[in-house]
C-alpha cells in the first residue's frame, strides 16, 4: 500500500466518522437543503450538469456523502501535493518539460544536437517557465499542514476527538515515510503529511 493508499484510507475513516456524527441516517442528507443545494451548484457550475463526470447532481445516502468528501480532500490534499510539489523538481531541468518548442518535436531515432538546440525554447521562455515551476512548487505563505484546523470550527467531543485520532494517524505515516527515505538513493518526500497542504492555496 503506496503513502496515498493510507492518506486516502486515513481521510475516509476520518470522514466517516465525522459525517456520521452530524448525519445520523440517509435522511438527513436528503432534508439537508444547504448540503443539496451545494452539490447541485458543483454539478451544475463546475461540472456543466455533464452526468457523466460521475459528480451526483444530489446526495441520498451518507455513504454517498463521505464519499464524496473524502474524494474532495484527497484531490485538494495528498493528490495535490503529489502532483504539485515535485514540479520544479521534475521541470527545473528544461529540457524534462520545456515550455514552448520552436520547432515540431523530432521523430524518434532523427534528433540531432543542432535539431535540439532549434527546438527547445530560448533563454528568456526558459527562464520564465523555470520561474513559474519553482513557484508553484513553493510552500505557501499562508501553509496549513493536513489534518490542522486553525479555525476551530468543530466544538463538539466527537469531532474534535476524530481530529485528534486523524492528525495521530498522520504522524504515524509521516515517520513511517521518513523513516523509510533514509535508505532511498532519491528520498520521495511529497506525500509526508508534514508537507502536504489541507487544501490547494492557489
Amino acid at each position: 500500500m503506496t503513502a496515498a493508499d493510507f492518506c486516502q484510507l486515513d481521510s475516509l475513516m476520518f470522514v466517516q466518522g465525522v459525517l456520521s456524527y452530524y448525519y445520523k441516517n440517509d435522511d438527513d442528507v436528503k432534508d439537508d437543503s444547504e448540503l443539496q443545494k451545494w452539490i447541485l451548484d458543483i454539478f451544475e457550475h463546475g461540472f456543466l450538469s455533464q452526468a457523466g463526470t460521475g459528480i451526483p447532481r444530489s446526495f441520498t445516502t451518507v455513504a454517498e456523502l463521505v464519499k464524496f468528501v473524502t474524494m474532495v480532500i484527497f484531490t485538494g490534499s495528498a493528490q495535490h501535493a503529489a502532483v504539485n510539489s515535485g514540479q520544479y523538481d521534475y521541470g527545473g531541468w528544461m529540457p524534462n518539460t520545456p515550455p514552448t518548442l520552436q520547432r515540431p518535436p523530432p521523430a524518434k531515432g532523427t534528433a540531432s544536437e543542432a535539431t535540439m538546440l532549434q527546438t527547445l525554447p530560448d533563454v528568456n521562455t526558459t527562464v520564465q517557465g523555470m520561474a513559474t515551476v519553482w513557484l508553484l512548487s513553493k510552500q505557501s505563505l499562508d501553509f496549513v499542514p493536513l489534518g490542522q484546523y486553525p479555525e476551530n470550527h468543530f466544538s463538539e467531543e466527537t469531532p474534535c476527538q476524530l481530529i485528534k485520532v486523524f492528525q495521530g494517524e498522520l504522524e504515524v505515516l509521516s515517520v513511517t515515510i521518513q523513516v523509510r527515505n533514509r535508505s532511498l538513493k532519491v528520498p520521495y518526500t511529497y506525500l509526508d503529511p508534514v508537507g502536504v497542504e489541507n487544501s490547494v492555496a492557489l
